[in-house]
Formats: C-alpha cells, structure tokens, sequence
C-alpha cells in the first residue's frame, strides 16, 4: 500500500510538471473572459493632494478615472448591486490612495458596531484588496466598516486566508447624505511586490450591505468560481519609484507582578514576585516580494489562556495557536500538521525527583531565545522558513525548607527549523517540498528525549478541467534519533504502541536507537460548482512514522479512504437563501488488517433569508477494533453505535442573538453521551458585546481504561471500569470598544468535570466476538473517582496609540482545584471553581513601530 501511494505521488509530481509545460511558465495568463481594469493616476508625493480624512472633496479625486460596475457575490451571484458603488485609486512615491463612495438611499440603515480591530461583526463594510505580486495566488485586504474599525488579512493558495496578519495603514470614513464614504491609504512598505517595475497590480474591492444582507464586488468574486484571488481584475499605471522603506523594527517592553499562593515554608516562591524583560520584532524586505520577520526574547503576555479539558484518552489535546508570531503568515509554512508551532515554546518535559516534604518549581513553558521567518516569493517560487531556539530550563528544588537549593535540567537547548518551497504554475497547480528538523543539545538528566528529529515531504495539487477539478497527494517521511531509552519511550507511547502483545506485523525492539516511518495520500476532488462538489481519498501512515518533535500526530499506524459528496444550491429560492447535502463514507484499517475506523454520515445545512441558519447530521459507525485500547497492552472490539447532532443559529444582526447546539451518542451497550451547548450574544449598543455560553455534557463509558496493574505473579490486568462523567463549562466575553485604538475585553471560563467509577472488570479476550465475553469482573482497590474545578480569566485593554504602536494593560488570573471525588453538585462546584487558589499575572506592555 505504502509503495503504491508512494509511487502515485510521484507520478502526481510528473504530471504537475507536465501539466506546466503545457500551460508554459511565464506570468499568468489572462481567464478567458476580459479582465476587468482600473487605470490609477500618478499624484506628486507630499503634495497634500490626498488628505486621508473620509472628505472625498479633494480636487484629485474628480480627476482620477471611476469603476461602479459592482456584482453580487451574495445573496444573487452575478445580479447587479442593489446600491452603486464607485472606486478610484491614485498613487505617489509611497503609497496607494483609494476612495470609495457606497450609495445608500437610506442612510438610516447603515450600521456601524464599533468593535476591536479585525472583528468582523454584522456591519456595513468596504474592503480593498491588492494581489500586489500579481501571481493571482496571494492579497492583502483592507477593510473598514462605517464606524472606521479596520481588519486586514492575507490571501494565500487563492482560496485560504489569514486573519492574524497586521499591516501599519490609514483609513477614514464619513456618513454621507446619501451613505458613507471610505478613504484609504496604503503603503507600498506592506506590499510585496515582483522585481522590477510592473505597473499592472491585481486589484477587487468588495462592499457588505448588513440590513440587505448583500455583498457585492468589483470584478466579481463568484462563489461558483474555482477560485478567489484569481478572479480579481487589474490595477494599471501603478509605478513605484525611488527608495522603498523595508525595514521595520518594533521594540517593547514588560513589566509584570505574579501572585500566587505558597505553601508554608516555602523557600523556593516568593509572592508578589515583579519582574521586567525587553525584546524586539523585527520585520526586513529582503528582496521584492521575499520579507525576514523575525523576534528576541518575544512576550505573549496578552494572548488568552488555553481552555481547560479533561483529556481521558490516550491520546495528546490539540490546542489552536493563538501567539501572533506564529500565528502570522503561518500559512506559508503549514502542510498536513507538519508544523504544529505549539512546540516551541512548549512546557518543559522534564521533572525532577522531590521527596514527599520537598519542594520544586519550574517554568510553565520554555523561553524562546529568538525565532525568524523567511516568507514570500521569488520567481515562481512561494517560500516559507522558520528557525527557533529555545533555552535550557531548570527546576529548582529543595529537600525541605532549609535544605539547600538545587537546579536539575527540564528541558534542553533546542532548535528548530521548518522550510517550505512550492513551485507554483499558471492553471494554479502547484508541486512543493518542504522539510522540518528538531534539534537537542541534551545532558544526561534529559536523554529520555530524541536527539534529533527529522520530516521530508513532497506535495502536490494539479488543477484540470478548467480549474474545476484537484488531483492532490503528498509523500512523507520521517526519522527520529536518539538513546535506547528515547525510542523505546517513543515506540511504547500511545502514537506507536509497537509493543502490543497481539500485534502480528509490528517490530518493537527496546534497545533501537532510531525510528523511521512514511506517510502518504492521493485524493480527487471537484472544487468548485453551483450544484455539486465531491472528493475522494486513500491514504497511510507507516507504524514507525513520527512527526511529533516539530508536529503534530495522534497515532500512526493506519490505512484509510474517505468518501465525500455534497449537492448544492447557493441561489436563493423563497426563504432559502442557500442550503447543501453532505454524503460521507469512511474507513480505516491497522498494518494488521484490523478494523480501526468504519461508517457513514448524512448531514445538511440551511441558511434562511432571515439570517437564521440550521443544520443536522447522522453517523452510524461499525464495530470497529480499538488497538489503543490498554494504552500498549492487547486491543479490544468496541461496539458499533449511532450518533448525531443539529443545531440552529439566529440572525447575529440583531441585539439579542441566539444559538444552540445537541449532540448525543449510544452504542447499545450501556455507553452513551450527550452534549447541549447554548450561547446567546448582546450588543445593547454599538460599542458593545457581550456573549455567554454554557455547555453541559453527560459522558456514561461502560468500558473505560483505568490502568494497567501488575500482580505479584508479574500478571498485567488491563483494568476498566464503568465510567459517569459529568461536565459544566461556562464561556464568557465582553468586549467594550471605546474607539477603534482603544478596546478592552474580558474573557472568562469557570469549568468543573466529575467522574465516577463503578463495576470494574479486566480485559481477558479483546477479540471475542460478543460485547459480554470480552471482560471479567475485578477487583480494584485504588479509587481513579475525579473531579476537577478551573477559572482562567484574562482582561486586556488594548490601545493604539499611533498606528502600528500598541500598549497592552493585562490582568490573567487562573483558580484550579482537584480531588478524588467523583460526584457533581453544579451551584456547589461552580462557585468552589470562583473561591480555588488563584495564580495573578498584572502585566503591561508597549511597544513602537519604527519603520526605515
């Protein structure tokens, strides 16, 4: 299987190859209907002839040429605008200018929420957008809404967006008698561009009416298209001249105080413990279109605390990132889970030995030294690299309270390295490789931990049938080096589990001092229609394959093929304005030949011309055999089941809005789950929001995994027992916005899981055909009951104090307590969560963009 989907992909890469022959590889060609233009005019810098204040009155703009031929992009695809709108642009040595004028007959309708920087609420909205590299692959957009909020974001790979992006630019707007005005202007410093001085740019702007629920764009940006960015049309005259700025600098400092409770005796904590640091992040255009970021000594002070999980499975939680290094322009770098960037920076791994009345303490997570990034293009090449190192860290420990201190190693020097390169062809195929490297200067303390990890990957996607079609595959491989020791841990964890008793094609060998592994896929699509879309894929991961020093991978071992069908309708017909019908099949298979994943699923999604929005799905599963089942002792059959879920949305345009969610599971078997979230938003006015969710679930495992115990005979029992968990998470936000530079938002989550035990048995024969005949009844003497209490709260103003200057003002504060009970009392529970000992970080920080 391994060499055939190995073998498909290269011939996937030929046919990339070919397939650009036969297009040829200069500058994009043309669609085959017209492009539509804009001509821009050429004004004398600093000048004054563009005062960026909303007042469209200046003489320039009765010069510059005009574009109104807007189309709607939704809810009537290709119908006219209901309200004209007109763009011009100019330009001088530095920057592009654009004013557009949206007609609104009654100016009373317009809305405006004045909310934080790139929140995009339920408001009225122009936005420019400029494919500045004119590759039809890559944009920035600009937008602004009637209250003057800003969002950008970059385009990348045509269709995908990144919202994190921030560029330093000004805008204003004005309420008009007969609607709102919008005037930009945008730096040629927070564009790429090709060598040389091509004058032609890609160019759209799109306009949202919020009580019309319309979006119209000039050209227009069909849904139907195949593509988004290349579907724009042509900005024409622009040249730059003279000296570009192309480095930016943005130092900043820290000054925090920490707080949190110390036990007696202590001589390790001290509260309240101040502290101060400075770093710099550093931004510097190496060549046209090809930009170095890069950071010292970062802080993310600001960023939200993760949610809090009770994670019972075997299996590592997946947290989003949200740090805005890393988060920026990620999309460059990102492929399969390849790079999971929540490694740098992770919690150290290490953990020292401390006797019963000693003390210890360690940093949460690891200090980053210093990370750049190398993103862009040049040529026909799109690049992203990444480098990182991080520090050693230490625990400090002392024996008792007048012992001495000592320092043992809990995480080791390491460095990072991700690079990506994808040659990009005319019909937007692409053929790319990338590779990641992990690297560890360990002491003997850490030798637990790989060496040094290495990822190779090829990847694919060749665009037919007019740009209607995708033939896609990647081939992967992976190598990891280390002590006897380091691989042993890494075959033995959940990922691997070569060590399985009944395994019949693994190879565990306790004493190898290296693994490698390779992954593969292949999969067909239809991308883009107005009634139907579908894809298809096979796919595979070799059981020594490990991504996991630099990404991120639950299990390895593994063959599938998925199916997916879905028909549509994005015309609005009646009350409907679009709705869609999913068809999904699945399977999945162990190197063994077992069963690990198989079932199918109907679901469908309705959005109603009141902005109401449904939808629901059904999943029936078959018995499957869950090879993780003791977590590396023998697998087990688990029972097929049934589940399902639905939901319904109401209009988040008005005050009060509305939304709710069921999920419910059962296998028949006396396992079953249920899962009801409900959220309401409130914006009572304009600067305002406020939105509070509660979820409620109750999980009944009447096989879950407690441990693995050892009789005195050298016997493992696989032990479960009969699981009833219950869980309450409460989310709430509040975001107030006294003007566009100036937000302050609170977020809130208290949260409480409890879990009781009962009827505990031992697996004897995982592969007995029937449910009952799979375990034995069995006596455990420890009590696994839990039950967990949180609330992580983070508050951040935020002020822009001149563009691209910010000062955060922070206030986190997380309460955490645990025990061995396993009942949930809720009004109890919620309000111990509110009273838990609480850890305090006060934090400000500034910093200043320089630009040079």
């Amino acid at each position: 299987m391994g060499k055939w989907i190995g073998t498909a992909v290269v011939c996937l890469g030929c046919a990339i190859v070919g397939a650009a022959r036969v297009s040829g590889t200069a500058a994009p060609p043309a669609p085959a209907a017209a492009v539509a233009t804009l001509d821009a005019l050429a004004i004398s810098a600093g000048a004054g002839a563009v005062k960026v204040d909303g007042d469209l009155s200046d003489a320039v703009w009765a010069q510059a040429p005009t574009v109104s031929e807007f189309r709607q992009r939704d809810p009537h695809e290709g119908a006219p605008a209901t309200h004209a709108t007109s763009v011009q642009v100019v330009f001088d040595s530095t920057a592009l200018y654009v004013a557009v004028r949206a007609t609104e007959p009654d100016p009373r309708t317009l809305v405006g929420l004045l909310t934080r920087r790139d929140d995009v609420s339920p408001s009225d909205w122009l936005s420019v957008l400029v494919d500045s590299f004119h590759d039809r692959r890559t944009a920035f957009e600009f937008g602004v809404n009637v209250a003057g909020v800003k969002y950008d974001r970059y385009w990348y790979n045509d269709t995908n967006s990144d919202d994190s992006w921030d560029a330093v630019w000004d805008v204003a707007t004005r309420r008009t008698a007969d609607g709102w005005d919008a005037e930009y202007r945008i730096p040629f410093s927070q564009l790429r561009f090709r060598a040389g001085r091509a004058d032609a740019l890609g160019f759209a702007t799109m306009r949202t009416i919020a009580h019309l629920q319309e979006t119209s764009t000039w050209p227009l940006l069909a849904h139907s298209a195949s593509g988004f960015v290349s579907s724009f049309g042509e900005l024409r005259g622009v040249q730059r001249s003279g000296p570009q700025k192309r480095l930016e600098l943005m130092p900043f400092v820290v000054a925090d105080v920490q707080t949190s409770p110390i036990a007696s005796g202590d001589p390790l904590r001290s509260s309240p413990d101040p502290g101060a640091a400075m770093g710099l992040d550093m931004k510097y255009q190496v060549a046209p279109g090809l930009t170095l970021t890069g950071t010292v000594n970062p802080d993310f002070g600001q960023v939200e605390a993760d949610p809090a999980v009770v994670n019972l499975s075997g299996f590592e939680t997946f947290f989003s990132e949200r740090r805005p290094f890393f988060v920026e322009g990620s999309g460059n770098l990102s492929f399969n889970n390849l790079f999971y960037s929540r490694r740098i920076g992770r919690s150290p791994q290490g953990s020292p030995d401390v006797p019963d009345e000693g003390f210890e303490t360690q940093p949460a997570n690891t200090t980053i030294l210093g990370a750049a990034k190398l993103t862009g293009k040049v040529g026909k090449f799109a690049i992203g690299g990444l480098y990182a190192v991080t520090s050693s860290e230490y625990a400090r420990v002392a024996d008792s309270a007048t012992s001495p201190i000592a320092r043992t190693p809990v995480e080791p020097v390491t460095n990072y390295s991700v690079g990506r390169v994808s040659r990009e062809f005319a019909n937007n195929s692409r053929l790319s490789v990338m590779m990641t490297s992990t690297r560890r200067s360990l002491s003997p303390e850490l030798s637990f931990l790989p060496k040094s990890a290495f990822v190779g990957d090829v990847d694919g996607d060749w665009r037919f049938g007019r740009g209607r079609y995708s033939l896609q595959g990647y081939w992967t491989g992976s190598t990891v080096h280390g002590s006897a020791e380091a691989i042993d841990r890494l075959q033995t964890s959940t990922v691997h589990s070569l060590q399985r008793p009944d395994a019949r094609t693994l190879t565990y060998d306790p004493l190898r001092t290296s693994l490698q592994g390779h992954s593969g896929e292949i999969s067909l699509g239809k991308i883009s229609g107005t009634k139907t879309l579908f894809n298809v894929n096979t796919g595979y991961r070799s059981p020594g394959f490990d991504i996991n020093d630099l990404g991120f991978s639950s299990r390895s071992d593994q063959i599938w093929q998925n199916a997916w069908f879905q028909v549509r309708s994005d015309v609005p017909k009646g009350r409907v304005k679009r709705k869609n019908i999913n068809f999904n099949q699945w399977a999945g298979w162990n190197f063994d030949g077992d069963w690990v994943d198989r079932g199918g699923n109907i679901n469908s999604h309705w959005t109603f011309s009141n902005n109401w929005s449904i939808g629901s799905g059904f999943n029936v599963n078959g018995t499957t055999f869950d090879d993780r089942r003791t977590r590396g002792g023998p697998g087990a059959f688990v029972p097929g089941n049934v589940n399902g879920w639905a939901y319904v949305n109401t209009n988040d345009h008005k005050i009060v809005a509305l939304n709710h969610e069921t999920d419910w599971y059962n296998n028949q078997h006396g396992s079953y789950n249920w899962y009801v979230s409900n959220g309401v938003t409130l914006r009572p006015a304009t600067a305002w929001s406020t939105r509070i969710s509660l979820d409620v679930s109750h999980n009944v495992a009447d096989s879950q995994w407690v441990a693995n115990e050892d009789d005195a005979g050298g016997q493992t029992h696989y032990v479960f027992g009969h699981l009833d968990q219950r869980t309450v998470n409460i989310t709430l936000r509040v975001d107030y916005t006294v003007r566009p530079t100036l937000t302050v938002q609170i977020y809130g989550q208290p949260f409480v899981s409890a879990g009781a035990y009962s009827r505990f048995k031992e697996l004897t024969n995982g592969r007995a055909p029937a449910d009952a005949d799979r375990y034995a009844p069995y006596v455990y003497a420890d009590n696994p009951d839990f039950r967990v209490r949180s609330f992580r709260m983070t508050n951040v103003l935020r002020w822009e104090y001149r563009p691209g200057s910010t000062m955060f003002v922070v206030w986190q504060q997380g309460r955490s307590d645990d025990d061995v009970f396993g009942g949930l009392r809720f009004a109890r529970d919620l309000g111990a969560s509110f009273i838990a000992p609480a850890d305090n970080t006060f934090l400000i920080k500034i910093s200043r963009w320089l630009d040079f």
